[in-house]
């Protein structure tokens, strides 16, 4: 099998063509998207799209389609002042319902998903995320949140 060699941000990767490269191009570009959401949460904005490619091309000797590369971008908007007071006007039981809500996506991913598949490991770090965000706020209004994960 065929093993093609990529290179970007200051490291080198490598994989066999197929299912390999496309995962190990993909889950880079991945780690990339955390970029962003760090890049965003210091400059006081909100990623509003994100956008992952995997490109492919046509291998001049063996003929058949090949990983290339990968691109992911992010779109941002300024954090609206708006936004944080409707957050601080959510009552105590739209808090712990949503988290109960997040907690039981969370266990349905885990049970029915690859965890290796950087798409589904990016969804379930992102409920976790969501998870802790909330019950920060409940702490910070002085709500009790007894949800045993």
């Amino acid at each position: 099998m065929q093993v093609t060699t990529f290179t970007g941000e200051g490291a080198t990767y490598r994989f066999y063509q197929g299912f390999d490269a496309i995962t190990g191009v993909a889950a880079h570009e991945a780690l990339n998207i955390r970029v962003f959401e760090k890049y965003a949460l210091n400059t006081n904005k909100e990623i509003v799209d994100t956008e992952i490619k995997i490109k492919f091309a046509i291998d001049p000797v063996s003929k058949r389609l090949i990983v290339v590369g990968g691109e992911s971008q992010a779109k941002f908007k300024p954090r609206s002042s708006k936004e944080e007071t409707e957050l601080f006007l959510r009552s105590p039981e739209e808090i712990k319902r949503e988290i109960r809500r997040l907690i039981e996506e969370e266990r349905i991913l885990k049970n029915i998903s690859d965890l290796d598949n950087p798409v589904a490991s990016e969804r379930l770090n992102a409920i976790r995320r969501k998870i802790n965000s909330l019950r920060i706020e409940a702490l910070v209004k002085g709500i009790i949140v007894d949800i045993i994960v």
